[in-house]
């Protein structure tokens, strides 16, 4: 419609399809740091749902002429509630409309779709908040426990009749660049540990099988104030010891660093992110995040027509604590 004046709806309808497409686009294409720790299904339209642990790792028997079958009952099973939650809207003022339809084009009105356009960016980055929620609280049971009825973080995960008393919490030495190359070595060595026995009569090395299997894709998340050390026990060739001596850097470019600020700064997380589906976290989606534009046809939306407020919708999800195996907390508390 370029030199024909635009109606008021001509400016809205304009405004909605630009803002619609910025938010679609940043909403298929952006994803959050330490994604890699959760593992997000479609729940579908339920108020909680519940994965089936040892479907995770199943075992393979030889068929005997018939096919054996497990209950849903007897499988260690992961409740994971949905719950709604929502981001902030963003009012638009109705004389910056006016001001775009004097001007004969919402161009004036680019701050706001920005705006409009990093509402994905909150809802996803909160939704890794509120794991992490999970994660610090993860040697108690406040927000809950594995499906061992174990804390994430515990000396006695025992989900198994034979996988005996496995531990993915650590005390760690200190934070100095050689404690922390120690501690993250023993913390590599306990996932590399970690089983199941193919027996529940006979818990014998000969029948145990490793729950981390092949070469681990280490992350290592710590405070901000551990980045110098973690960085020099990335990239330095020699480590610096106690005596004025120096022993080589074994851990050298092994793993990737994340930071977030944690209650005690002296803590933090070794995790293998090596398999795309068996991660620490669960997260089920049950809905889609959508963008609400206030047009017309659009009955949700309706009373927001003359406002000219656009929101996310209400998205509903759920986390929990997912495989244990994965992570190790190096306690320094």
């Amino acid at each position: 419609m370029s030199g024909v004046q635009k109606t008021f709806q001509n400016i809205v309808d304009d405004f909605n399809v630009k803002t619609t497409t910025v938010f679609n686009k940043e909403y298929a294409e952006y994803e959050p740091k330490l994604n890699s720790l959760i593992y997000e299904f479609n729940s579908g339209a339920v108020p909680s749902t519940k994965m089936l642990i040892n479907l995770l790792f199943g075992t393979l028997k030889p068929f005997e002429g018939s096919i054996t079958y497990r209950k849903v009952d007897e499988i260690a099973q992961q409740l994971i509630p949905n719950k709604e939650y929502f981001v902030e809207g963003i009012e638009i003022a109705n004389r910056e409309m006016k001001r775009a339809l004097q001007a004969n084009s919402i161009s004036g009105l680019d701050m706001y779709i920005k705006s409009i356009g990093n509402l994905p960016r909150i809802a996803k980055d909160g939704k890794i908040e509120k794991t992490l929620e999970l994660l610090e609280a993860g040697t108690g049971s406040t927000l809950g426990t594995c499906f061992d009825n174990e804390p994430l973080f515990s000396t006695s995960h025992n989900f198994d009749i034979a996988s005996g008393s496995q531990s993915n919490l650590l005390t760690g030495t200190g934070t100095t660049t050689a404690q922390i190359s120690a501690d993250v070595k023993k913390a590599i060595n306990a996932m590399g540990g970690f089983y199941r026995s193919m027996d529940q009569d006979d818990n014998s090395n000969a029948k145990k099988r490793k729950l981390n299997m092949g070469d681990p894709n280490i992350l290592v998340l710590c405070d901000p104030s551990l980045r110098s050390q973690m960085d020099d026990l990335r990239t330095l060739r020699n480590l610096s010891v106690s005596g004025g001596s120096t022993q080589d850097n074994t851990l050298r470019n092994s793993f990737d660093i994340e930071t977030r600020f944690f209650n005690d700064p002296n803590d933090y997380y070794v995790i293998d992110i090596s398999e795309p589906t068996i991660r620490p976290f669960f997260v089920s989606k049950e809905d889609e995040g959508r963008l609400i534009t206030p047009t017309a046809d659009n009955p949700e939306a309706l009373a927001n027509l003359q406002m000219h407020r656009y929101s996310y919708s209400e998205i509903s999800f759920g986390n929990a604590y997912g495989a244990f195996w994965k992570i190790v907390k190096i306690n320094n508390s």
